[in-house]
C-alpha cells in the first residue's frame, strides 16, 4: 500500500471512531455540597441535588468546569463518550461526581427516545413504574411529570450506564450513573474509586452486586424531581 493510500485510511479510521462523540460544554453554573442543605447545590442555591440516599460527603471532589477536568487524564474524552452513549442530545454538563459514579447532564428531547422503565403521575404521593416491552410501540415523547429510565452498556469499554430522564424546574435533564469496570484505560485517567469499579460489568455473575449498587436510583431521581418543584 502506497504511503499516501495508507494515511487517507488512518485518517478516515480516526474521524470514523470520532463519529457521534460530541465535545459537551459545562454550564455556567458552579456547585457545592451546601453545609446548610447537604445538597449538591449553585452558587444562588437555585439548583439543587442529591445522588445518593444517605449524607452527601462534603468533601467530594465535584468536577463542574474545564479547569477541573484539567486535573484529570482525558476526562473530557471520557465524559464526552458517556453523553454520546444517548439517544437524546446532550447540552451541557452541569457536574460530574466520581466518587459517587454521577454525571448530570441537562438534555434536548427532540426526538422520543423509548424507556425501558417509565415512572408516571409523579406528582402523586406514590409514582407507578412500570416496564416497557419490546414490542410495545407507543409514541415515546416524555411528560413533564415522566420519568423515563435507560440502561446502556458498552462492553468495548466495560461501562455500564443507568440514565434516569426527568424535568427539574423547566429544564429536562439526565442522571447518569456510571458503572465502570477498573480496566487500563480507566486507571489512567486517575479518577477517585468508588466500590462500583472493581466489578466486570460484561460479567453475568456479577449482576448481584451492580443490582444492589443501582437499587435505588430511581428513588434518587423522583427526589431531584421533587427539588425541581420547589425552585
Amino acid at each position: 500500500m502506497k504511503p499516501i493510500h495508507f494515511y487517507i485510511l488512518s485518517v478516515a479510521f480516526i474521524l470514523t471512531s470520532c463519529a457521534g462523540v460530541k465535545n459537551i460544554p459545562f454550564s455556567e453554573d458552579r456547585f457545592h455540597v451546601s453545609a446548610k442543605t447537604g445538597y449538591v447545590q449553585n452558587a444562588d442555591s437555585t439548583l439543587r441535588f442529591t445522588f445518593c440516599t444517605g449524607q452527601i460527603d462534603r468533601e467530594i471532589p465535584l468536577i463542574d468546569n474545564d479547569i477541573t477536568t484539567s486535573y484529570y487524564n482525558n476526562l473530557p474524552r471520557y465524559l464526552n463518550k458517556v453523553c454520546s452513549q444517548l439517544k437524546v442530545e446532550c447540552d451541557s454538563i452541569l457536574f460530574y461526581a466520581p466518587s459517587y459514579g454521577t454525571l448530570l447532564v441537562c438534555i434536548t428531547e427532540s426526538e422520543p427516545w423509548k424507556p425501558q422503565s417509565q415512572t408516571t403521575n409523579m406528582t402523586d404521593e406514590k409514582p407507578y413504574t412500570g416496564w416497557v416491552r419490546y414490542d410495545d410501540d407507543e409514541n415515546w415523547e416524555r411528560k413533564p411529570d415522566e420519568l423515563y429510565s435507560n440502561i446502556e452498556i458498552n462492553k468495548r469499554d466495560k461501562q455500564l450506564l443507568i440514565i434516569d430522564r426527568f424535568t427539574y424546574g423547566g429544564k429536562n435533564l439526565a442522571m447518569i450513573r456510571i458503572i465502570q469496570t477498573d480496566t487500563k484505560s480507566f486507571k489512567k485517567i486517575d479518577l477517585p474509586r468508588w466500590t462500583g469499579t472493581w466489578v466486570d460489568v460484561t460479567d453475568p455473575t456479577s449482576l448481584e452486586p451492580i443490582a444492589n449498587w443501582v437499587d435505588g436510583h430511581r428513588k434518587v431521581a423522583i427526589a431531584n424531581y421533587y427539588l425541581g418543584l420547589l425552585r
